[in-house]
């Protein structure tokens, strides 16, 4: 488990980031932190692209999203085409 800047030193906005963390080089995580949150802002470096485990969806990094989150869902992120391998 690692700071989102240790794998990204050059993409700035990862040096602001403090509630999300990446495990191991290719799984960013994003837990919910609040009590009745339900849905919460990530930032997707940039340099890379990102498809949320959940929905399958694709993004390119350096932006911000919104990732639904029921109590079921934990926000996962694979980077560059990974697989999960569980």
């Amino acid at each position: 488990m690692r700071p989102l800047f240790y794998d990204f030193p050059q993409d700035r906005e990862a040096w602001n980031i403090e509630d999300a963390f990446m495990f191991g080089p290719d799984l960013l995580v994003a837990p919910i932190l609040y009590e009745g949150a339900r849905v919460r802002k990530i930032y997707l470096p940039k340099g890379s692209s990102w498809k949320e485990v959940s929905t399958g969806q694709i993004h390119e990094g350096g932006i911000w999203i919104e990732s639904d989150a029921p109590l079921e869902v934990i926000p996962l992120f694979l980077r560059d085409g990974a697989d999960l391998p569980i």
